[in-house]
């Protein structure tokens, strides 16, 4: 993380709903109890080789909708048992709601939605968090790293799950100054917040995400406007936690990859899922900042072991060793092969 050369380029992935298939766990108890989940995720990896460190020691599913403000279809409740549980994206916030995190603050507004827009899901979010530290010790016992230890993003994103893609958009140029003047108010609270459950739970990483925001769904104008400025400020208020910012960038971000040296230097890591151009990423910010992923979920679902022990190799030769992680490009797809994951964790041997 820190660009120095490792002895080994580590292997950290992220995966839930391909370890529940991997091991025959039921989706709908995977996705709503977390110590099975928990359980599953270290037997899936026990069986697919040596890794370094994981990016999630359980699943809850529902807690998805804390930073997407959606509902979440469950299986076994809302799908067929079996069934990817799914975000529910209505427009569940208003256009009113802007003015009431403007008189009434950020905080208020996202307790009482979470109560009575979620089905109280602040209250079972809290149930479930009690669970976090045995996770990670049931992970650490077994001499693997947990990386990442909380999940953050910007007001951007939570709005425009809130609002529902497509109304938020047109907020955005139909009312935005008061959707700005909403996320100044929201930024100002979410780090509150970020710091105070840094100081309690002292992670080595969290993920600091972005999927909506990525440069390739809006203008170089409204993203140096809604986007990077409250990427900034969450990054460094991460690191001034001394806590890793975990990048975690899903869609095509390469367009504004030069924005990301403004960040502070060795201490955040850019997670790729294989939509950004990762060769662009290390030759802009090599020197910059660490860089994982991104072996892509297609071939990791459709390619053959040697086809993914071939990019794999690729990575560690042309983007590391110095400055990479080797990780799946996002989660480790559910219909993933099970031999194609133990290649990518193989190859980092050579």
């Amino acid at each position: 993380m820190a660009l120095g050369k490792p002895d080994r380029v580590p292997v950290a992935p992220l995966a839930n709903a391909f370890c529940a298939r991997h091991m025959g766990v039921k989706m709908s108890e995977f996705c709503t109890n977390p110590e099975i989940s928990n359980k599953t995720i270290i037997r899936s990896f026990s069986n697919l080789g040596e890794i370094d460190a994981l990016q999630s020691a359980y699943f809850y599913a529902p807690i998805v909708g804390t930073i997407w403000l959606s509902r979440v279809k469950l299986p076994g409740r809302d799908l067929p048992e079996n069934e990817i549980w799914q975000v529910d994206e209505r427009e569940l916030m208003t256009v009113e709601d802007y003015d009431t995190i403007l008189n009434e603050g950020y905080n208020k507004f996202f307790h009482d939605y979470l109560r009575d827009r979620l089905d109280n899901l602040g209250e079972k979010v809290q149930q479930i968090a009690d669970f976090a530290p045995k996770a990670q010790k049931a992970i650490e016992d077994l001499g693997i790293v947990l990386f990442c230890g909380g999940s953050f993003t910007i007001p951007y994103e939570i709005f425009c799950g809130g609002r529902s893609m497509q109304s938020f958009l047109k907020d955005l140029y139909r009312i935005p100054d008061k959707v700005q003047a909403a996320m100044d108010v929201a930024i100002a609270d979410i780090i509150g917040n970020v710091r105070k459950m840094l100081r309690a739970t002292k992670p080595i990483g969290v993920w600091v995400g972005g999927w909506r925001s990525a440069s390739e769904f809006i203008s170089p104008r409204l993203w140096k406007r809604f986007v990077f400025p409250y990427i900034k400020q969450l990054v460094e208020a991460v690191v001034e936690e001394g806590v890793v910012a975990i990048l975690h960038f899903d869609s095509n971000w390469t367009r504004d990859l030069e924005y990301l040296r403004e960040l502070p230097k060795g201490k955040c890591v850019l997670a790729l899922d294989g939509a950004t151009d990762i060769f662009k990423a290390k030759e802009v910010l090599g020197d910059h900042m660490c860089i994982m992923g991104d072996v892509p979920p297609a071939l990791l679902s459709l390619g053959t072991p040697d086809e993914v022990h071939d990019y794999c190799r690729r990575l560690i030769n042309e983007i590391g060793p110095s400055g990479f992680i080797l990780s799946s490009g996002c989660d480790i797809p559910p219909n993933a092969k099970p031999e194609n994951v133990k290649a990518m964790i193989e190859s980092v041997k050579g």
